[in-house]
């Protein structure tokens, strides 16, 4: 099944790029890997996605530099206000989906709230939600977000590519001796670095913390990665989203799906227009400001913000802004709110 996982991910990656789909390896590795997994269950190394996002996280630290920050932080109070909307529509969405399909409260809201899937599950457990039911809606969310992207970039949003920022570090000399030296040492260092001082997302926040601030020293060894290396890395994140679901694992749920696609499917709608005034209110392309408030997804509204040439550090920016506060409200919340029993 490996054979056909990759075989198939390249066929079809050839397949979405001849389309102008921006990432297309990224999407090419989640159809292929929720059709593979279908067919039965297929064990996916941590590793490699690990990998993939220590790759990403490095090619997106190379694209900082001072004005760049300095640029994202001149319009840090919209970005604040409005990934504030952004939090509470997902958490208002979890609410409407357990009273609408009568489940219990932590698991609809789990379910619904926009962050790393892992972080959510863990939370899961804790606050003894139904584990595998707000691990399939945080993948099914995830995944519906990956797979719209594409799609609301050509349809939507096709004059993307005269929106090219100076910021997204598009066509800079890429070396691959720099970026394996960059790589094989740094990628390591950052994640362990990042896990010592408890970084969330330490394999994707630690290499990019790490690139990020050899880049303001100017001391790094190359200005971009090379595009193969790219392409492996949204491969292997792709893998890691698709091989989540498969038909069989739906079924248990089937019962919900339709009502929770419907709930989801409004979430991205009202976040795409609060993207669209967040871009308004900053100065930024719609298509940007719709990648800043996609409600997760973070790998691949990153992915692709880089290959559209969009502002790749605004993007990244108002999600890790999201994911921040996701950390700071949702402990009280989930004491108020998933287990009242406790409080009375």
């Amino acid at each position: 099944r490996w054979i056909l996982l990759v075989a198939g991910s390249v066929l079809l990656s050839v397949l979405f790029r001849s389309w102008q789909i921006p990432a297309a390896a990224l999407f090419a590795g989640v159809v292929t890997g929720i059709a593979v997994n279908s067919l039965g269950n297929l064990a996916y190394p941590r590793h490699f996605s690990r990998a993939g996002q220590a790759i990403l996280g490095m090619a997106i630290g190379l694209m900082f530099t001072t004005a760049a920050l300095e640029a994202i932080s001149a319009h840090l109070l919209p970005i604040l206000l409005v990934t504030a909307g952004t939090l509470i529509l997902s958490l208002a969405s979890g609410l409407l989906f357990s009273r609408w399909t009568q489940i219990k409260a932590s698991t609809g809201l789990l379910s619904m709230t926009a962050g790393g899937a892992a972080g959510i599950t863990a939370i899961a457990q804790e606050f003894e939600a139904d584990v595998g039911l707000v691990a399939i809606m945080q993948y099914l969310r995830v995944i519906l977000v990956m797979i719209s992207l594409p799609l609301v970039v050509l349809f939507v949003f096709h004059d993307h590519s005269a929106n090219t920022a100076t910021l997204a570090g598009a066509h800079l000399p890429a070396s691959w001796a720099g970026s394996l030296l960059l790589l094989l040492p740094g990628a390591p260092l950052g994640i362990w670095l990042a896990r010592k001082i408890h970084i969330t997302s330490p394999y994707l926040l630690g290499p990019l913390l790490l690139t990020l601030l050899l880049t303001l020293l100017h001391v790094n060894p190359t200005r971009a990665l090379p595009g193969p290396l790219l392409e492996a890395a949204y491969l292997l994140i792709g893998w890691q989203a698709g091989l989540q679901l498969s038909i069989s694992r739906l079924r248990l749920h089937l019962r919900l799906i339709p009502r929770a696609l419907l709930i989801i499917l409004v979430l991205n709608l009202c976040c795409a227009l609060l993207g669209v005034l967040l871009a308004h209110l900053v100065g930024v392309s719609d298509l940007d400001g719709y990648l800043a408030t996609a409600p997760g997804a973070l790998y691949a509204a990153v992915a692709v913000s880089m290959a559209a040439h969009g502002n790749v550090l605004f993007v990244l920016g108002a999600h890790l802004i999201r994911l921040l506060m996701m950390l700071l409200i949702m402990p009280p919340l989930a004491r108020k709110l998933l287990d009242p029993a406790r409080n009375t």
